[in-house]
């Protein structure tokens, strides 16, 4: 399945991503983008999340439909693995020489706990283990973690969901999950105190389970179930609609309930992407033509600006070369990796699995 839109979508999404982290990896704090970097940053994932429940469910349901429940499981996992593995696989085998000989990043690691962690990535449980993911490289492995988790019980909520009113408990049961974490209520059960230093960052790591996640992936859903008609807005009034909410996000983003509330930061985003995808997954728009094609790569892009950023930041880049030429550079490696990656590696998982499938 692949609408006009969806391409765009996912350029937006992972444009928000390396925006994000070229300012922070690279430690641009004080530069005057970074507040709107930041901004955008948080619309990322989601976006991302929103997009693939509203694709898995698709996905699963034509499956089932169109080759019963066990055929049809079967190669949607199929096509799901052959989609995701050969880039991750080969991503992480570079990634995992970048970190082990070159930057050093796991020469405390005892080598029983870096077989431990080889075996974890393997099987996208290293972030749900170690609360990190990437070999301190690579952190966006973490939502390939959530996202792997998805695509399980995604067939799973299809078959044993049957009314939609259960999707809408389901919803505000992940509200109340993420109430809990607001109100400390796993303080007591994990042993957590505000004295400890990792304190904020497990109330994040807890934040960041599917348990929450999932309302994303749950909009999606609602999205495809619901509105499938294409948004009416055209001309100017589209434009202005689309820099209303990015406008009204970034304000809302920076104020202390956003920070400080998992909650309220959940809705606000949950809301904005809702808005973004309304606008953009049913629409042709020749003037975004470059966009849609970030949003094909989107994928390997993804995987690769992290570990591209920490070389940048390992080298001193930022301080060797001027700015633009930093931009410049970046934009160029990060475009002729991920360009080789999707048509080399990710074109041929999906030749592969039209072979498996004949």
């Amino acid at each position: 399945m692949r609408l006009d839109g969806i391409d765009i979508l996912r350029g937006f999404a992972v444009s928000f991503v390396v925006f994000y982290h070229f300012f922070e990896l690279l430690n641009l704090q004080n530069h005057f983008l970074y507040t709107y970097a930041f901004s955008l940053g948080q619309l990322g994932v989601p976006l991302f999340f929103v997009i693939s429940g509203y694709l898995i469910y698709h996905s699963v349901e034509a499956h089932i439909r169109q080759k019963g429940t066990f055929v049809g499981v079967r190669t949607y996992f199929l096509h799901r693995l052959f989609r995701i593995l050969p880039a991750y696989y080969i991503n992480f085998f570079v990634v995992f020489l970048l970190a082990y000989f070159i930057f050093g990043t796991m020469d405390t690691w005892s080598f029983s706990f870096i077989k431990r962690e080889i075996v974890t990535h393997l099987t996208f449980t290293s972030y749900f283990i170690y609360k990190s993911s990437g070999l301190g490289i690579n952190g966006a492995y973490w939502t390939l973690s959530i996202e792997m988790l998805w695509y399980i019980l995604a067939p799973i909520l299809f078959i044993l969901i049957k009314k939609d009113r259960y999707y809408g408990i389901l919803f505000i049961v992940a509200c109340l999950y993420i109430l809990s974490i607001d109100l400390h209520v796993w303080d007591d059960i994990l042993g957590l105190s505000h004295a400890q230093s990792n304190y904020l960052p497990m109330q994040y790591f807890l934040y960041f389970q599917l348990p929450s996640q999932i309302l994303y992936f749950l909009v999606g859903i609602f999205i495809y179930k619901y509105s499938l008609q294409t948004t009416s807005l055209r001309g100017s009034y589209f434009v202005i609609f689309f820099l209303l909410i990015a406008s009204i996000f970034y304000m809302l983003s920076s104020t202390s309930l956003f920070i400080n509330i998992f909650l309220i930061k959940m809705f606000i985003t949950l809301l904005a992407v809702f808005c973004l995808f309304l606008l953009f997954y049913n629409k042709k728009l020749e003037v975004l033509k470059p966009l849609s094609w970030i949003g094909k790569i989107s994928y390997s892009l993804y995987l690769w600006h992290m570990p591209l950023l920490y070389a940048f930041q390992k080298y001193n880049l930022i301080h060797e070369l001027n700015l633009m030429s930093v931009v410049a550079l970046f934009l160029f490696l990060l475009f002729v990796i991920s360009s080789l990656s999707y048509y080399y590696v990710e074109k041929g998982g999906f030749r592969l699995r039209h072979l498996l499938l004949k």
